[in-house]
């Protein structure tokens, strides 16, 4: 619900901006409005956590979360945090702060720049101590959200309005929470049942077969995606035999959606691994499900929210170290 307020938040804020910008000829102005646009852009995955759509082969080989967007490649200069850190500094602290500074109006006025309110300053120096403090966490998901906030409440709508659009926010985001999972419903019971065979395969595959390295087996535990987990040398690749000869998904895209380890819902399988003790191993493969969010709490906690992720468990046996 956070992620997708934080979606509406900067949505609503690009859309009133880039009106107002357009209306008013502020060129700044525009390009706040278009960063607010791109934000809401990126924490969506442009569209692929709502239709769950297979993204480039680029994506899926190098975003950490293989998802559209460019916030989450590696060496991308659009760090998350740090991106948000200089925009609510520059145009929520500094430009206020300018605007108030002798002969600086005018020039501000030239290049279209409405500085927010300085009521706001306050709010959106909290904004930044909170990603820096980073005090709990997913600290940085509720800022995001707060941000959008902040902007869209210095986009140009009136105090009333943007009380009434913050509030429309919060709705949507619980609307659409809902409705991710439920897009392309009629579908599921094919890819329920490909997705249970593939977790299968998997589980075969690393817990009977020969994909688990030596590297695996030595760790206490380790959770991460399929291919994290054979980027960084856990699984071979090659040995995901029985995971690759499931027969369940003849379309074009099941060659690459298998070779990173992708659901059919778009979203990446996840290994879970246990030391349980000196010779075993538990070992834990699981898709999001339907609804493209983790809902399950531990291997051995039944889903008590009532959510549909798909997982399958075995024991493997290792020499002790």
């Amino acid at each position: 619900v956070v992620e997708w307020a934080t979606v509406w938040l900067f949505l609503m804020a690009g859309a009133i901006g880039l009106l107002r910008s357009i209306l008013q000829h502020r060129f700044f102005d525009g390009l706040v409005a278009l960063f607010c646009l791109f934000v809401s852009g990126e924490e969506f995955s442009w569209g692929q956590r709502l239709f769950g759509y297979y993204p480039a082969e680029f994506f899926l080989e190098n975003n950490f979360q293989q998802e559209a967007n460019l916030h989450n490649l590696p060496q991308s200069f659009l760090q998350p945090k740090w991106v948000l850190m200089i925009a609510l500094g520059c145009y929520g602290v500094l430009l206020p702060v300018m605007a108030r500074r002798p002969g600086i109006p005018p020039w501000l006025a030239r290049i279209g720049a409405t500085a927010p309110a300085v009521g706001l300053l306050p709010w959106f120096t909290a904004a930044i101590v909170l990603l820096l403090w980073y005090p709990l966490s997913f600290t940085g998901e509720w800022v995001e959200a707060f941000a959008g906030g902040l902007f869209l409440m210095s986009s140009g709508a009136s105090v009333t309005g943007s009380g009434l659009m913050l509030a429309l926010a919060v709705g949507l985001a619980a609307a659409m929470t809902s409705a991710s999972g439920r897009i392309e419903r009629g579908r599921d019971v094919v890819r329920i049942a490909c997705a249970e065979q593939e977790i299968r395969g998997l589980v075969k595959d690393i817990a009977a077969g020969s994909a688990g390295t030596g590297n695996l087996w030595r760790m206490r535990r380790i959770h991460k995606r399929l291919w994290s987990s054979i980027g960084e040398a856990y699984l071979q690749a090659d040995e995901l035999r029985t995971f690759n000869d499931v027969a369940c998904d003849e379309s074009a895209s099941t060659g690459v959606r298998r070779k990173y380890g992708i659901d059919p819902w778009g979203s990446p399988y996840w290994l879970e691994v246990e030391r349980m003790n000196d010779d075993q191993r538990q070992v834990l493969v699981y898709s999001f499900g339907p609804n493209r969010r983790r809902d399950r709490l531990d291997a051995d906690t039944p889903h008590a929210d009532g959510g549909d992720d798909i997982r399958a468990v075995a024991m493997k046996r290792v020499k002790p170290d």
